[in-house]
C-alpha cells in the first residue's frame, strides 16, 4: 500500500541532492526529525547521499529506494561525542553513523544500501599518536578523560559503529545493505522487540579492524534471519557487559533466534563474549551455513568476567573450511595449564549447551571445550555431528581458542567439564587420537564412529572420573581407548564386539573397566 503523501518526507524536498561533493546532513535529519513528531517514512530516492552522522526518532520509517546510498563522510570533526556502549564498558566516543536511541517503532527498510566509509577511520588503525592528525588526538586525549577504563580498551576502539540501536524498542531492519563500517557494522544494545531480517552485511575480510557484523549487547526478544554475512571479524556476535561493570549493571542478551542465515568470512560464524558479564541465554541458531569463518560456533570468556552462558542450541548448521567448528573457551587471550583460583563473582560458567544435525567439512581442530579448573562447565551435548578434521594445521596460522599455552592438534579436545556427551557422532581426524578428555568429571560416547584408518587411540582419557561407552565399533585396531593418569570408571555396554579387549589402561592409572 502507497504512503500517503502526508505521511511521506522526501530528503529531496529538504534540499538534499544527490552525487553532491557537500554533505547532506542538515537536509537528512531535518526531515527525520519532522517525521519523528507526527511519524510516517523518510524516503531517500536512487542516487548517492553524502551525509555525516543521523539520528533517527519515533515512528519512523527510513526507507532506501533500490540504487539509493547513504555514504557517511570521513571527517572526524563531524561527530559529535557521545556516550555509548563500546566492547562491554559504557564510554565516551564518536557518534554512530546511523543512530536509533531511545526511541520507540522505527524501521530501516528498501533496497538500497547505506556505507560508512570505513576506510577512512581504518587508516588510523595501529597509527602513532604523532602520526594521526593533531585534531584527532585531542578527540582521542578527551575521550580518555573521560572514559578512565583500566585495560586494553584504547580510544581507537571507539570509532563510530556503521548503525547502532541503542535503548530503543520495536526496531524492524529489513532489506538494506549495510557496509563498510568505522568499527562494529550493526549494534543492538539495551534494546528490545529488535528484528534484521533480508539484509547484507558486508566488510571487508582484510583491513576492517573491529569488523563485526551483527553484535547484540544486553537485548532481548531479538530475531536475526535470512541475513548474509561477510565480516571482518565475528559476524554474528552477542555480549552483555564486561567484568564489574557489566555484572553491576546486570542486563542480559536473552531470547535470541538466529536463522536462515549465511556467513562467509569472518572471526566466527555465531560468537558468544567475550563480553558476556551480564548472562547469555535461551539463543537458538538454526538453517545456517558457515564458511571460511575462522570458528564457527565460538563461546569466549576469561577470568574476573563472571556471568552465565546458558541454555544454547545450535541446529541444522552447516561448516566448511574453519579452524574450528566447535570452541567453548575460558581462557581467552589467557594461558589453558593454569592453577585453580578462588570462585567469586567473577569466575564465568558455561552450560547447557545442545549442538545438534551439524556437518562441518574440511576443517583443521575437530573441537576445543575448557572450562576452569575451580569451575567446570556443564552440560555439552552433541547429537547428528559430522566432523571430518582433515585440513592441514598450517592451512591458516588460527589456533582453535585463542587461549595461550596450547598445541593445536586436530582431534577434540577437552578440559574441566563437568559432563559432555556425544550421540550419534561421525568424527574424522587426520591423526589420533579423535577425541581427547583432560579432568573431565564424565563423558558419554553413544554410537561413535569412525573410519577404518582413523589412528588409534580413539578416544584418550587423561584424569576422567566416569566414561560410558555404548554403540561403538572396534576395528580390531588396539587401542581403541586409552586411559592414562587417574582416570577411573570405564563403562562398557551394547558395543559391537568385544570393546574391553580394545581398551588400554597405563600404569599410572587405577581405571576399573565394567562391561555390561
Amino acid at each position: 500500500m502507497a504512503v500517503p503523501d502526508t505521511d511521506r518526507f522526501d530528503i529531496r524536498e529538504y534540499g538534499a541532492i544527490s552525487d553532491s561533493d557537500d554533505p547532506n546532513t542538515d537536509a537528512i535529519q531535518t526531515a527525520l526529525d519532522e517525521c519523528a513528531e507526527t511519524g510516517g517514512t523518510v524516503y531517500v530516492p536512487a542516487g548517492t547521499f553524502r551525509t555525516g552522522p543521523l539520528r533517527i526518532g519515533d515512528r519512523t520509517t527510513l526507507h532506501l529506494d533500490p540504487g539509493a546510498t547513504l555514504t557517511f563522510v570521513g571527517d572526524y570533526d563531524a561527530f559529535p561525542t557521545i556516550e555509548s556502549r563500546w566492547e562491554g564498558w559504557n564510554q565516551h566516543g564518536f557518534h554512530p553513523c546511523l543512530w536509533v536511541t531511545d526511541a520507540e517503532n522505527v524501521e530501516v527498510s528498501g533496497r538500497g544500501t547505506i556505507d560508512g566509509n570505513g576506510q577512512y577511520w581504518w587508516q588510523f588503525y595501529g597509527a602513532d599518536d604523532d602520526e594521526l592528525p593533531e585534531g584527532l588526538r585531542e578527540r582521542l586525549a578527551e575521550f580518555n578523560e573521560k572514559n578512565d577504563k583500566a585495560d586494553d580498551v584504547s580510544s581507537f576502539t571507539l570509532r563510530p559503529p556503521l548503525f547502532q540501536i541503542s535503548e530503543s524498542e520495536n526496531v524492524t531492519v529489513s532489506g538494506v545493505t549495510l557496509q563498510n563500517s568505522p568499527f562494529w557494522n550493526t549494534h543492538v544494545v539495551y534494546s528490545e522487540n529488535v528484528t534484521i531480517t533480508d539484509v547484507n552485511v558486508l566488510n571487508p575480510a582484510e583491513g576492517a579492524p573491529n569488523g563485526d557484523g551483527i553484535d547484540i549487547d544486553s537485548s532481548r526478544y531479538v530475531r536475526i534471519s535470512d541475513a548474509y554475512i561477510n565480516a571482518g571479524d565475528d559476524a554474528i556476535c552477542i555480549k552483555s557487559g564486561k567484568n564489574a561493570e557489566g555484572r553491576e549493571l546486570g542486563e542480559p542478551a536473552s531470547q535470541i533466534t538466529v536463522t536462515n542465515c549465511t556467513v562467509e568470512a569472518g572471526h566466527g560464524g555465531v560468537v558468544i563474549g567475550s563480553e558476556m558479564s551480564g548472562d547469555v541465554r535461551d539463543v537458538a541458531v538454526t538453517n545456517c551455513t558457515f564458511t571460511d569463518t575462522d570458528r564457527g560456533v565460538r563461546i569466549k570468556t576469561q577470568r574476573d568476567r563472571g556471568g552465565v552462558v546458558e541454555d544454547l542450541r545450535f541446529d541444522n548448521i552447516v561448516m566448511r573450511r574453519i579452524a574450528s567448528p566447535f570452541t567453548i573457551n575460558g581462557y581467552y587471550f589467557t594461558p589453558l595449564d593454569s592453577e585453580p583460583e578462588p570462585v567469586d563473582e567473577g569466575t564465568p560458567m558455561v552450560r547447557n549447551v545442545t549442538f545438534s544435525n551439524i556437518t562441518a567439512r574440511n576443517v583443521e581442530t575437530a573441537g576445543f571445550f575448557a572450562g576452569l579448573p575451580e569451575q567446570y562447565f556443564e552440560g555439552i551435548e552433541f547429537d547428528n555431528v559430522r566432523i571430518d578434521a582433515t585440513r592441514p594445521l598450517d592451512a591458516t596460522d588460527l589456533d582453535p581458542a585463542m587461549a595461550s599455552g596450547y598445541e593445536q592438534t586436530h582431534g577434540l579436545f577437552c578440559k574441566s567439564i563437568a559432563d559432555i556427551s556425544f550421540n550419534d557422532v561421525r568424527i574424522r581426524t587426520a591423526d589420533g587420537p579423535a577425541m581427547r578428555f583432560v579432568d573431565t568429571e564424565s563423558v558419554t560416547v553413544d554410537g561413535l564412529q569412525v573410519p577404518d584408518d582413523q589412528a588409534a587411540p580413539i578416544i584418550d582419557l587423561e584424569n576422567v572420573d566416569r566414561t560410558r561407552i555404548r554403540g561403538c565399533a572396534p576395528d580390531g585396531e588396539s587401542p581403541f581407548v586409552r586411559a592414562t593418569r587417574e582416570t577411573e570408571t570405564i563403562e562398557l555396554a551394547g558395543n559391537f564386539g568385544d570393546l574391553a579387549d580394545d581398551v588400554e589402561i597405563e600404569a599410572e592409572s587405577d581405571a576399573t573397566l565394567e562391561s555390561f
